[in-house]
């Protein structure tokens, strides 16, 4: 084709202009997704017909896994007889984790009790939602739960691996 020199003048600006807004564009969005706030997995946690999001209660960058807690605990209300189900991301799930669960027969007089947690550990995609027992086999009943994403750090005091907790989703049930 054969425009007039007016023409592709009028073209060539007019690709000159798409291309720095489409560059501008690119930029801007970079930096808008180089400044979004670290996304944080939450978990579902769901008793007796009420559902609660649960934020992480601690949530530490693997590399970095010795940070103060930030966040609180959940509560979700469990009766006798109506298990605490839990729904885990993706984000939990594709690496070891652990449950904690917290059961007291709250024999003394401020009814604690005897305390006793039950720690499992479940393997990368093994699980992707659990049921806690309100009740335990001891008749003990549920405090709480602990889900928890666990992290290897050498001691400077032992030079001795130990296993802590890089992050935590807290639940109470009580």
């Amino acid at each position: 084709m054969n425009f007039a020199p007016k023409t592709k003048k009028l073209l060539a600006i007019g690709t000159a202009g798409l291309l720095v807004i489409g560059v501008a564009s690119v930029a801007v969005l970079a930096l808008l997704i180089s400044d979004a706030p670290d996304h944080r997995p939450t978990i579902t946690a769901y008793a007796d017909g009420t559902a609660v999001t649960v934020e992480p209660y601690l949530y530490c960058p693997v590399e970095a896994p010795l940070c103060a807690p930030d966040g609180v605990s959940a509560s979700v209300p469990v009766r006798a007889g109506r298990p605490l189900q839990l729904s885990l991301p993706s984000e939990i799930t594709s690496a070891p984790w652990i449950v904690a669960a917290v059961y007291s027969d709250g024999s003394d007089s401020n009814g604690s009790g005897n305390v006793v947690e039950t720690d499992t550990l479940y393997l990368p995609d093994q699980k992707l939602g659990l049921t806690v027992a309100p009740v335990d086999d001891g008749g003990r009943e549920l405090l709480g739960v602990e889900i928890r994403l666990p992290s290897g750090v050498i001691s400077s005091d032992t030079a001795q691996e130990e296993i802590i907790s890089h992050a935590i989703w807290s639940i109470a049930t009580s």
